[in-house]
């Protein structure tokens, strides 16, 4: 296989699946990739890298939630404790409904962000674009025949 400007060629079938993988991350984040990579690491470099990148992406986006989670859990653990010892005097309803309203929000905006970055990627791996990093890995193993960026 000869370098394109953006890797080695790819099948049309390896672009779907790549682009499928992507799209069926958006609702099993972990798991489809993971078999995938598992699937086609020795078969399909193009797939297992694609497969590869929605696995750590879709870590990362664990990780933030886990974050975005444990700051919302401290909060309403810090509240709760200031109600008790208040004996409850302060405590409103609206309090309630803003932190939820919030919280809410922040799910959305975080959901959509990775809706529209899988989305994206699955464009690219449909066209034949091959990961960045993976790109890297390609150029460090053929010096003479670098894909440009």
């Amino acid at each position: 296989m000869a370098l394109q400007p953006n890797g080695p060629e790819t099948t049309q079938s390896e672009r779907n699946t790549a682009a499928l993988i992507h799209i069926i991350s958006i609702f099993t984040p972990l798991w489809v990739p993971a078999i995938a990579w598992f699937m086609h690491r020795n078969t399909s470099r193009f797939i297992a890298a694609h497969s590869w990148q929605e696995i750590v992406d879709g870590i990362l986006w664990k990780a933030l939630l886990l974050l975005v989670m444990l700051g919302g859990l401290g909060v309403t653990i810090s509240r709760l404790v200031y109600h008790f010892q208040t004996n409850w005097e302060t405590f409103t309803w609206q309090e309630i409904i803003i932190r939820l309203a919030i919280s809410l929000t922040l799910f959305i905006v975080l959901f959509t962000w990775n809706l529209i970055q899988a989305l994206n990627q699955a464009r690219k791996a449909r066209a034949g674009i091959w990961p960045k990093r993976e790109l890297k890995k390609l150029a460090r193993a053929n010096p003479s025949q670098t894909p440009l960026p």
